[in-house]
């Protein structure tokens, strides 16, 4: 039997529906969708669903979503490693880190 000051501090992350029992599981997903497409892709319909739901989970989702999402994009980034852009509504953009989406406390 769990202890229950284990039980009490473990909460599933969930981001559109799709449930997360740790920050692993929740992290390989945002992996999964990071490599699948070619720098300067444009993401799809199904994962920018899951994108704009995460990314309001995100400490400065206002900021970032400003006056709304258009698009997600990936794009090449530092030390050739590869990240999210949020495309905005005004045509303006910004990267963002996947791993604030998901690592975010819960104020429920």
């Amino acid at each position: 039997m769990e202890d229950a000051s284990m039980m009490a501090r473990r909460q599933d992350i969930v981001i559109d529906g799709e449930v997360f029992t740790t920050q692993v599981e929740a992290r390989e997903r945002f992996r999964s969708i990071l490599y699948k497409y070619r720098i300067g892709e444009t993401i799809d319909a199904a994962d920018s669903q899951f994108m704009t739901s995460a990314l309001q989970r995100h400490p400065e989702a206002a900021t970032k979503i400003g006056f709304g999402i258009q698009s997600f994009e990936v794009r090449a980034a530092d030390y050739g490693t590869r990240c999210f852009w949020v495309i905005r509504v005004d045509g303006t953009a910004e990267k963002f880190s996947f791993n604030a989406c998901y690592k975010q406390a819960s104020t429920t």
